[in-house]
């Protein structure tokens, strides 16, 4: 087997611009960007619910958060929006508030919700909803996409992937049971 120098010098001349251009970028960030909290960016986010109504994510400060990304052509996340409902309900007086943020259009969102009935928040965040699970930990860009916020605006867990109510209990019951002891 015979390998050409001269394409095996230029991958290598790639992996290197590449590895050189992502450490530069690392070494380069102000110390604010490497030190920011991704929720951050939630919280100072604004996004319409499903009657066009602006709604700041702030609002939602200091509370447990499950935060769950869908769209309406997703099945699996169709499949666990009456658990994540159940699990709204059930935890809603523990200072617990479920969000279901849309990465879909607002009129596709609006038909499916009127044949399915959801009790948790639903905001519609289209692109920026897409930019925003990715700036908290969805590199994949995958639906559904769950993530855990504690009070104090910390990522406990991110799911990617149908979630399930037996797991999102499983990892609320001691956060919660923690935040009490406090």
């Amino acid at each position: 087997m015979k390998i050409n120098k001269s394409a095996l010098n230029v991958a290598i001349y790639a992996v290197a611009v590449i590895f050189l251009g992502f450490s530069m970028s690392r070494i380069f960030l102000s110390p604010s960007e490497k030190l920011s909290n991704p929720t951050t960016k939630f919280f100072e986010s604004i996004m319409n619910d499903t009657q066009d109504n602006p709604q700041p994510l702030k609002q939602f400060k200091n509370k447990f958060i499950v935060l769950n990304f869908w769209a309406t052509w997703c099945e699996p996340c169709r499949e666990e929006m009456p658990e994540l409902s159940s699990l709204y309900s059930e935890y809603q007086s523990k200072n617990l508030v479920v969000i279901g943020i849309a990465i879909d259009e607002a009129p596709a969102v609006k038909a499916y919700l009127k044949k399915t009935k959801v009790s948790y928040p639903i905001l519609v965040g289209e692109d920026e909803g897409a930019d925003l699970s990715k700036k908290l930990g969805n590199s994949e860009g995958v639906l559904p996409y769950t993530v855990i916020i504690n009070p104090q605006g910390i990522i406990q867990k991110t799911i990617l992937g149908r979630v399930h109510k037996g797991q999102l209990d499983d990892t609320l019951k001691p956060l919660l049971q923690a935040s009490k002891s406090l």
